[in-house]
């Protein structure tokens, strides 16, 4: 009989919490509508005009229902505008879903609206979004790639734009991901012992001649894989590589012991035959 108690009370208890969670997500839903219907009614002057009042609060969760509505009158005068400033609003509020859906309404802007006077905006805005979703060179870097692709959009397409520099700076900060990306998968490899993969991607960075540590890192670690198979010549002619690019770099000195260590273990076993 206590059982059956018990197991009445949760299931009521359970009822209960679903009920009230319904009852939640009606209120929501039905208060969403009923403001959705409010808008509607609304005359497109003040729906953009209360728009822009929200948006200039930092309100962009208000806001955004009023762009959206005004999009829908393909008729309306401020149908180009409330599409753009929707993308905005969800780029000011900056976590990586709103950065998703403002990718997605500055594309459709740039679709529908290609000459407008905000079109250098938005082809700016989706290489900044893009460049906000690029993920650190340990993981892929597919949004890094992107952010080049729109960056490098906008300079083709407006030459003239105030905005060139900042653009190019994206740029090559992305580039140096993309380049630190490169670096660490041949250290990876490095420690794995797959030396032959390793050199690919090594050789990679030393062949773009940057002078960086990214560079000073790869030769390093080419020589310490000559080494380790002990290819002398090819160990010798890492070292002067890494000698004269970064002579004063620790790099130099550690090679240095290994590549000594590698000769008298050379000779020991010349002097044991």
């Amino acid at each position: 009989m206590n059982i059956n108690m018990n197991l009445y009370k949760i299931w009521y208890q359970v009822a209960c919490i679903t009920i009230k969670t319904f009852l939640i997500i009606m209120f929501f839903f039905i208060n969403a509508c009923t403001n959705n219907s409010a808008i509607q009614r609304m005359p497109s002057d003040l729906k953009w005009q209360t728009a822009e009042e929200f948006f200039n609060k930092g309100r962009f969760h208000k806001a955004i229902p009023y762009y959206q509505q005004l999009v829908l009158e393909r008729n309306s005068i401020f149908v180009a505008d409330a599409q753009f400033k929707l993308g905005e609003c969800y780029f000011y509020r900056g976590k990586r879903d709103d950065l998703v859906d403002a990718i997605f309404e500055y594309q459709e802007f740039l679709r529908l609206f290609s000459d407008h006077r905000l079109a250098a905006n938005a082809q700016f805005r989706l290489g900044e979004c893009y460049a906000k979703l690029s993920l650190s060179a340990d993981y892929t870097q597919e949004d890094t790639n992107r952010a080049i692709e729109y960056f490098s959009r906008f300079i083709e397409r407006f030459p003239l734009d105030d905005r060139i520099d900042e653009a190019n700076d994206y740029i090559s900060k992305m580039q140096s991901k993309l380049i630190e990306k490169i670096y660490l998968t041949g250290y990876i490899y490095f420690k794995t012992r797959d030396y032959p993969s390793a050199e690919l991607y090594l050789n990679e960075i030393i062949m773009l001649g940057n002078k960086n540590d990214f560079e000073k890192m790869a030769i390093y670690y080419i020589a310490l894989i000559h080494i380790d198979r002990q290819e002398k010549e090819a160990a010798h002619v890492a070292m002067e590589q890494l000698k004269n690019n970064f002579p004063d770099s620790r790099e130099v000195l550690k090679a240095e012991n290994r590549y000594k260590r590698m000769n008298s273990r050379f000779f020991r076993m010349l002097y044991s035959l």
